[in-house]
Order: structure tokens, then C-alpha cells, then sequence
């Protein structure tokens, strides 16, 4: 791991800037924010200076001063620059990212993002944070903290993905699921739920009550 770089690690992606109280507070918290390309000069707005700028610095322009953290250059194209700041992140032995600011502003991003979660979820743990979900991906049994009426919903990546919840208000029982809208704005009923995949899926967990 990079000498200098501090735990909580945050990505902070070149798409909406964070607004909520419970992103923003994660941002705040930080130890160390790497930003992908142009999300250095917002960052830079809110008056924080990244750990490391990653990409092909085809929208980040110079500040004044001008930075003086890690500048990574990435230039192939195949990857967008959020996989370029993931791979570096896992090289670095990183074990878990927060990512914010991957949705709002382009929709085909936004999509793409939500896809990067079925990528890497056996590689490291990640979270995505926005301004109305913390989204990750989980294959498996899985049990999580939430509170009464908290929005839940779970979007499978493969069809006939067979998935079984507890403590929701609208119980699944293995039921296929295919990727559709099927299992969205469902409702936690207490303090804790589980969900039980046998394929990848997306769990949304809202920050506000349904």
C-alpha cells in the first residue's frame, strides 16, 4: 500500500457531486480521496485536496496552486476511469473503497457504474454512496443493519437468479428473478435483513424511509 494513503479510502467519481448529509459526512470523514480525473477540480470547489488524481486528464484542469499529490495517468481507453482508480486501489492492497459521485449528470455512466459492482465485488468490498442509496453487490447469504421502513430494493445481474429475503415486508421465497424491476422499493420491517442470492445481485438500501 502507498505509504501516505490513509483508511477510509474514498473514489470520488467525475458524476454528481454529493448533496446528502450521509455521502457528504463519508467525504468529510475521509483519509484519503482519489478522484477520477475532472472530480479533482470539484473536490478542489469544496475545498479538499485529493490523495491521488486517476485517468486520461481529459477533463481535469490545472488548479491554483497547482496540486501536489499523485498524478496517475491511465490513457488506454479500455477501461472508464472509475476501473482505472479501482485497479490501481486493488495493486496498492487496498481492501474496501467507498465510491461517490459514479450516478447523476450522464445516464450511461450512471448505468455503467452499477454495472462496475457485479465486477468487483469478489475482489474487493465495495460500496457505492449517492444521494439516495448505498449500493453493493453480494452473491450469497448476506445479513444487514437497517431500520423500520428503509427503503430496499435488489436488481439481479443474471436471469433465474433464485433469491430468498428475511424481515421484509414483501417476503422473497426462492423466487427467480431475471433483471427487471421486479424487486424494487420493497421495505425493511425491523433492525436487520437478509438476503440470500444464488447469482450476483445489487442491493439498494435508502437512506430515507419508504
Amino acid at each position: 500500500m502507498e505509504n501516505s494513503l490513509k483508511q477510509p479510502t474514498i473514489i470520488l467519481a467525475n458524476g454528481a457531486f454529493p448533496t446528502h448529509h450521509i455521502p457528504l459526512g463519508i467525504l468529510k470523514n475521509a483519509g484519503s480521496v482519489i478522484c477520477t480525473d475532472g472530480s479533482a477540480n470539484t473536490l478542489n470547489t469544496y475545498g479538499m485536496t485529493p490523495f491521488a488524481v486517476i485517468g486520461d486528464f481529459d477533463s481535469y484542469k490545472e488548479t491554483k496552486p497547482p496540486f501536489s499529490g499523485k498524478k496517475i495517468l491511465e490513457s488506454e481507453q479500455d477501461n472508464t476511469d472509475l476501473e482505472k482508480a479501482l485497479n490501481w486501489s486493488l495493486k496498492n492492497g487496498i481492501e474496501k473503497i467507498t465510491v461517490l459521485g459514479a450516478t447523476g449528470l450522464r445516464e450511461d455512466m450512471t448505468l455503467a457504474n452499477h454495472y462496475i459492482l457485479f465486477d468487483y465485488y469478489d475482489q474487493i468490498y465495495l460500496e457505492m454512496v449517492t444521494d439516495h442509496f448505498t449500493i453493493t453487490c453480494h452473491k450469497g447469504q448476506k445479513s444487514f443493519d437497517t431500520f423500520p421502513g428503509q427503503i430496499i430494493s435488489i436488481l439481479p445481474q443474471h436471469y433465474n437468479t433464485e433469491v430468498s429475503t428475511t424481515a421484509l415486508r414483501y417476503p422473497l421465497n426462492n423466487m427467480s428473478l431475471n433483471p427487471s424491476a421486479k424487486a424494487v422499493s420493497n421495505q425493511a420491517m425491523g433492525a436487520s435483513f437478509s438476503v440470500d442470492a444464488s447469482k450476483p445481485v445489487l442491493i439498494f438500501r435508502g437512506h430515507t424511509e419508504n
